[in-house]
């Protein structure tokens, strides 16, 4: 193009000339940007010796996991069964108590009254019987010796027989004002330790209060409940292995007792073990957890719980196959929270398992492991 020419070219489109440039300044600068990104792309991850652990191939005991409570087997809630005023406490939280030890008096004055009256009633019924009893035998000698008629000796027996009858009406009169009596003392139904204490001296309580709640701390046991999708784990006599809350200590125990049928509204099934050794009684009320142990057994592969990811929905980890990062979905067969290991199916042999998290972009990249 003659010099003339281009110069009426570039007068005339300026806007165009500006044009071309941004698209070859953008062109340029998406060059540069794509290399560092297939570079990041190519670049190993990076590892050390203890990002990685080695499959662990092997029979295990079959287990299904549980938690509940630890409970005292004898324990019991004390009600008075009177209203009146607390004259004596014998006992405070805390205290050993024995089988019928007194734990309070009631000041009870009406009942040890009306106690009294019945007695004197009683005492008074078996006098009339006595003199009953004396007439009848009385006018028997002189019925046999004919100074009477039959119908006024009949008459005599009659009358004994009633005086006999009201004296077992003033026993039970007796019975019930000893009864209410004695309500007046309260004494202990089994032996442990006192748990809560709820009267003081002065105070008075109503009839069906709660005031002394007891549990024998040497009888303990495990309660807990299990879905009934998992009922087939529950027989009696299993082993159970459990930890307490709070304590590292592994404890062993027997399940003795399961409930014949489930919960209607959680529709869970409730049992209970013995534990095999003795348990702290400060663990009553604590939380457990623990694993009935079957008598199958599984096959799998053993892994860090912990390097398994998204556990609840579609369970995976990552692992190092080929030397390359990959993501490999797996089957849960058993978990165990105390250890630190679960089992699970669909590994291969030689797989590496990354404890470490990584992101999705990492998979298929080349793994570097370093010695240190």
């Amino acid at each position: 193009m003659p010099r003339a020419q281009q110069n009426v070219f570039f007068k005339a489109n300026p806007f165009k000339i500006t044009l071309l440039c941004i698209s070859l300044s953008l062109f340029a600068c998406k060059k540069q940007d794509q290399q560092p990104v297939i570079e990041q792309k190519n670049h190993p991850v990076e590892l050390i010796q203890q990002d990685i652990v080695e499959i662990k191939q092997g029979d295990v005991s079959q287990k299904t996991a549980f938690t509940g409570t630890i409970r005292a087997i004898n324990q019991s809630s004390i009600q008075t069964q009177v209203t009146a005023t607390a004259s004596q406490v014998y006992v405070q939280v805390g205290q050993s108590v024995e089988k019928g030890q007194i734990l309070v008096r009631l000041n009870n004055q009406d009942n040890a009254s009306r106690l009294a009256q019945s007695r004197a009633n009683k005492a008074s019924a078996e006098a009339q019987a006595n003199q009953a009893r004396n007439m009848v035998n009385r006018k028997k000698r002189l019925y046999d010796q004919g100074f009477i008629s039959k119908v006024e000796y009949e008459q005599s027996q009659v009358d004994y027989q009633g005086q006999l009858e009201n004296v077992k009406a003033q026993q039970a009169n007796v019975d019930i004002a000893l009864k209410a009596d004695q309500d007046g003392v309260i004494r202990s139904p089994i032996s442990g330790v006192i748990t809560k204490r709820q009267v003081d001296v002065g105070q008075t309580v109503a009839a069906g209060q709660s005031i002394f709640e007891i549990v024998d701390p040497h009888h303990l046991e495990i309660q807990a409940k299990l879905p009934v999708d998992q009922q087939t784990a529950l027989q009696i006599g299993h082993q159970i292995e459990f930890n307490i809350q709070g304590s590292a200590e592994t404890y062993k125990a027997t399940l003795s007792r399961i409930s014949p049928i489930a919960d209607q509204v959680s529709r869970q099934i409730e049992f209970f073990a013995t534990p095999n050794q003795a348990i702290n009684s400060l663990s009553i009320g604590a939380f457990i957890d623990g694993n009935i142990i079957g008598s199958s057994r599984i096959n799998g592969q053993m892994i860090p719980l912990d390097s398994v990811r998204d556990f609840k929905n579609k369970p995976y980890v990552w692992v190092v196959r080929n030397n390359k990062v990959q993501q490999i979905f797996v089957q849960i067969l058993q978990q165990r929270l105390n250890d630190n290991v679960a089992v699970v199916q669909g590994l291969n042999q030689g797989d590496l398992i990354i404890k470490t998290d990584l992101s999705h972009d990492d998979i298929n990249k080349p793994v570097s492991i370093a010695k240190n």
